[in-house]
């Protein structure tokens, strides 16, 4: 008796102690096994919870056995869709850490990270194996091949043979929740791409944060427009409805194929970056329709979300509201606030430059603003912009193998008798402030702030002025020369597309925006209007803009004509 006593406590034990997100899915098999799990609407193929369970046990024991188990880390080259989530969920079942790098970012900086993450085996498409046979020199540290589709000369194992092990036996890892469970690779937009190491109790307290905050239940439809937002809300009991896109381009998305899978499937969630609602608002209001009224919630992350896109979104919505997280990969979410409540309160300060209002912090989510680049935590006074750091249970510890940029990144509290584990803030490379109301401001990032003569200028401070005018799209700030300690300052805007009057030159627009500049704390110093119809944008979210490459592209000489801030 005793014996048995024994055995179950231990067991128990071992189960509280497991973190490892792939355990969502098996309770999701175990309570709704025939709820459908995932569709792609671009194929019509789908699965329910207790298929997918099974294909990732599978997979999980099938991984195992070929040595992607216990720490391997596999990049992980695989196209949004069924196999693709399934793939997620097996590696970290079997305890391996999928690599993931975004295609997006460009070829050079894509083999750049591959080769920085020496990667043990490689698990994608026909098309990924190929280009690692052309590029040798970043995947040399690969042995092991996965082939998703059609294997060639490359050798290694394929998804299907491995999709079809007998797993009665497999018992999975028991991982903890400080147990490295990914990297996951920045997109490079305001730098070098650098890899995030998330251990598995951040993806557990992600889940945990973003179903809370936002009252996501089993059994609700979401169509996802970022492909790795469909692994949490899969995980919470949703089924995932995969629109046809091109998830590296939401940019170039097809509005209509975004609003079908929503209405045929009759979401009641959806997320994408603003680049996505930028194209399905207009085209719902051509259309003279609205989203449809089973649809409670849009989530929109990745950037600064235009105040138009909220005024547009608020007329197609009439049962739901628009929600803005705000974070980053190293440290997500962090902040949150609703479209409805950002245009009764905050629109009009926003118009008036100062800044964007990204609500109240989650609850566990300590934010303080401190002064730029100081090493110690103590906040500066409400209303007073500084440096934005944040620590959470989903704020990362540190970047693989960049020891150097790990330290200028986080600030450390060290351990004490309250606080057993050392608490690490995460550097977020904004600047911002808090109002009187507890509200965290974003003025823009830390290194697109522009120091002139007059005093810094804030990036979401002046762009919030020059953005409320109705004929133009958005505006960059800019700074030149780059890296200057002492700067010139110009303000870059994109027309509406089909609504400036062509009656009017550019020497008119720039008038009337000057003209609208002087009349804010913000912009007054603002001396020199530039427009271009292309602006150099992110590659993941299609939304960030690139403003060291747009002052490259319109510097003046030094005392050129045009004039400076």
């Amino acid at each position: 008796m005793s014996e048995r006593v024994a055995t179950i406590e231990s067991t128990e034990a071992a189960t509280a102690t497991r973190c490892n997100v792939s355990d969502y899915i098996t309770e999701q098999a175990r309570t709704r096994p025939d709820a459908t799990a995932i569709i792609e609407q671009a194929t019509g193929r789908r699965i329910t919870f207790g298929e997918l369970e099974r294909t990732i046990q599978s997979l999980a024991a099938g991984l195992t056995q070929y040595g992607i188990c216990n720490g391997t880390r596999a990049i992980l080259a695989v196209r949004p869709g069924i196999e693709f989530v399934a793939l997620v969920f097996a590696l970290f079942r079997a305890a391996a850490v999928p690599i993931v790098v975004d295609p997006g970012m460009g070829r050079k900086n894509m083999l750049a990270c591959i080769g920085e993450a020496k990667p043990e085996a490689l698990i994608g498409i026909s098309a990924a194996h190929a280009l690692s046979k052309v590029f040798r020199k970043p995947f040399a540290s690969v042995t092991k091949r996965v082939t998703v589709g059609r294997r060639w000369f490359w050798g290694g194992k394929t998804y299907s043979q491995l999709a079809s092990v007998d797993a009665s036996s497999f018992r999975a890892p028991q991982t903890r929740a400080n147990d490295l469970a990914a990297i996951l690779f920045t997109s490079g937009a305001t730098g070098v791409p650098k890899g995030v190491e998330y251990e598995h109790g951040m993806f557990d307290g992600q889940v945990r944060a973003i179903r809370d905050y936002f009252g996501i239940q089993p059994g609700e439809i979401d169509v996802p427009c970022f492909a790795l937002f469909a692994l949490f809300t899969v995980g919470m009991g949703c089924t995932i409805v995969l629109p046809d896109m091109d998830f590296s381009k939401p940019g170039s998305c097809d509005p209509a194929k975004i609003v079908a899978a929503i209405e045929q499937h009759k979401a009641s969630l959806t997320f994408g970056s603003p680049a996505v609602w930028a194209r399905v608002a207009p085209w719902l209001a051509g259309q003279n329709r609205k989203f449809p009224e089973t649809l409670r919630r849009i989530l929109i992350a990745g950037a600064s979300v235009p105040l138009k896109t909220h005024e547009a979104l608020a007329e197609l919505l009439p049962n739901g509201r628009v929600f803005t997280p705000y974070g980053a990969t190293e440290s997500l979410p962090v902040a949150c606030i609703d479209g409805r409540t950002l245009l009764e309160k905050f629109a009009a300060r926003m118009k008036s430059g100062e800044g964007t209002c990204v609500g109240k912090p989650l609850p566990g989510v300590d934010v303080r603003v401190i002064p730029v680049g100081a090493t110690y935590m103590s906040p500066l006074p409400q209303g007073e912009i500084g440096e934005i750091i944040v620590s959470s249970a989903t704020t990362t510890r540190k970047y693989f193998n960049r020891p150097e940029q790990t330290a200028a990144s986080k600030l450390e509290a060290r351990a004490t008798d309250h606080e057993p584990r050392t608490t690490i803030f995460h550097r977020m490379g904004d600047v911002g402030y808090f109002d009187a109301e507890g509200n965290l401001w974003f003025c823009g990032r830390a290194n697109h702030v522009v120091h002139t003569a007059q005093g810094p200028l804030y990036p979401d401070m002046v762009e919030g002025v020059f953005n409320a005018h109705a004929n133009f799209d958005r505006s960059a700030l800019i700074g030149y020369p780059v890296g200057s300690a002492e700067q010139h300052a110009a303000v870059v805007v994109e027309p509406f597309k089909g609504l400036t009057d062509p009656a009017m030159e550019d020497d008119d627009w720039a008038i009337e925006l000057l003209e609208l500049a002087s009349k804010h704390a913000a912009t007054r110093h603002i001396r020199r209007i530039v427009f271009d119809a292309n602006f150099p944008l992110d590659v993941r979210h299609n939304a960030k803009i690139d403003r060291i490459e747009l002052a490259r592209r319109h510097a003046l000489p030094v005392g050129g004509k045009g004039g400076s801030a």
